[in-house]
């Protein structure tokens, strides 16, 4: 059995956390608005947040309760994806309300169509690694994986709740 590989640290999902609130919802667009953002919504200054996120100093971490509501607020996911990772999975979100079973069917089975077209260049005798995919292949090939088991997910989910 194989070990599971440890995820990223807590303070590197924090830093995911804001720079996609920034990019989904600072006037600019910007990762590097996030904090501010965040803050704003909080109720805090940007110095005390930014004292909170830092690693180095003990005893005024940010709250898992202060998480939670900027990952309801803003929609950001790094904090899930982090927690599913550290329980040993993989954090999917839900689908869009009301979406069609058959236009999930449709985005399964283009994204698995994707995945293995990808797969089967990366194991061809011409490829970077001939016939064994390479770890650059694999890390290539991981981000289309994950597509599929969003979409396959976000199918399974439409399915059960039709199903109930």
């Amino acid at each position: 059995m194989t070990k599971r590989p440890l995820p990223g640290s807590a303070h590197d999902a924090l830093d995911r956390l804001f720079d996609a609130i920034g990019e989904a919802h600072g006037a600019k667009g910007a990762a590097s608005e996030g904090l501010a953002v965040a803050a704003d919504f909080l109720g805090v200054s940007h110095w005390t947040l930014r004292a909170q996120l830092d690693p180095e100093k003990s005893g005024s971490e940010i709250s898992y309760a202060r998480v939670v509501q900027l990952t309801r607020q803003f929609g950001c996911t790094a904090g899930a994806e982090h927690l599913a990772l550290c329980a040993g999975g993989v954090f999917i979100p839900m689908p869009p309300d009301n979406e069609p079973a058959a236009v999930l069917t449709a985005e399964a089975m283009q994204e698995m169509a994707e995945v293995v077209a990808r797969i089967f260049a990366a194991v061809a005798p011409a490829s970077e690694g001939g016939v064994a995919i390479t770890p650059h292949e694999a890390r290539d090939a991981l981000p289309l994986v994950r597509d599929v088991l969003v979409a396959v997910s976000n199918l399974y989910s439409r399915l059960s709740e039709k199903a109930r």
